[in-house]
């Protein structure tokens, strides 16, 4: 087994703390998680009472758990097992649409408070834009044929505010925002002078491998920005890569939308592993309006 970000056999087994999420279980699995029918005439009958069996759910609950593996050489904590790709494509398929969420929140009724927000929040759009806006054009050499593709960026509008051409590339079908065309399939592709991969590789099982396919779209010289968020503290990794994971503090790995989970030495040795040079990393926080999010930023040059 090797680390799925960059590829050293460096890993550590952390034993099955990775929490499968209602809604992965359902989507990837095709499993739910719920009492088996029942047989008995009372138990049909308490069973209609829905706060005896919220009630019931609390006092048990119910867990699915994978076991987890950190790479002792770049921070990366991903499942033993990659999730199967075939599952993880249902699980996409009708992305943030209207019978994604309404299923999503049956399965998990807390997601009802946050569906409509998440990538739309008008708070989100611009923070993000103006903390990569922040950070990125004193690292970059713009000429006049600068051109720019987000790869996965389902309509491009985290592109940063720069002048060039701008495309982007996703499986979805929704529509780009002005100013940006859409590549439809891999195919017709071409070669950018910047290439970003945001908010995208910690939802894939294979993030090194999807990172190597994006750089080939680079042109030499070129630039790649990844951004990915920070969901485990740099004290909970410490922790994890020191094996503490037993005691009054145990780590809880949750396996939700995002399969892999990420820290700026990840991040940073990502983009060393797809043959880049780092030109820097950092994590941030930033106000997407819904929630405050740590965000880690890499950016690479092609040599």
């Amino acid at each position: 087994m090797v680390c799925r970000n960059c590829g050293s056999v460096a890993l550590k087994d952390l034993g099955p703390i990775g929490a499968v999420a209602p809604w992965v279980l359902k989507r990837v699995f095709n499993f739910e998680i719920g009492p088996a029918p029942a047989t008995r005439p009372l138990k049909r009958f308490l069973r209609k009472f829905t706060l005896m069996g919220e009630t019931a759910r609390k006092i048990y609950g119910n867990s699915v758990l994978l076991d987890i593996q950190i790479c002792t050489a770049c921070s990366f904590v991903q499942t033993k097992v990659p999730l199967p790709e075939e599952g993880l494509a249902k699980h996409y398929a009708d992305y943030r649409s209207d019978s994604y969420n309404q299923e999503r929140i049956r399965l998990e009724p807390e997601f009802a408070s946050i569906a409509s927000r998440i990538g739309n929040d008008e708070q989100e759009i611009n923070n993000r834009q103006d903390s990569l806006m922040a950070w990125l054009p004193s690292k970059i050499d713009i000429d006049r044929d600068f051109s720019m593709l987000d790869y996965g960026g389902s309509d491009g509008r985290f592109l940063p505010d720069l002048p060039a051409r701008k495309y982007v590339f996703d499986v979805s079908d929704i529509a780009p925002i002005a100013g940006i065309q859409r590549v439809r399939d891999e195919a017709s592709l071409g070669q950018y002078s910047y290439v970003q991969i945001a908010q995208v590789l910690e939802h894939v099982p294979f993030p090194l491998e999807f990172t190597r396919k994006a750089c080939t779209h680079l042109c030499p010289r070129g630039y790649l920005y990844v951004e990915v968020p920070q969901e485990l503290s740099d004290e909970q990794i410490a922790q994890l890569l020191e094996g503490d994971i037993n005691g009054d503090q145990r780590i809880r790995v949750d396996i939700h939308e995002h399969i892999n989970y990420y820290t700026v030495s990840s991040a940073a040795k990502l983009v060393e592993s797809v043959g880049l040079t780092l030109i820097d990393a950092k994590s941030e926080i930033v106000d997407l309006g819904w929630i405050k999010a740590r965000i880690v930023r890499a950016l690479g040059r092609k040599s």
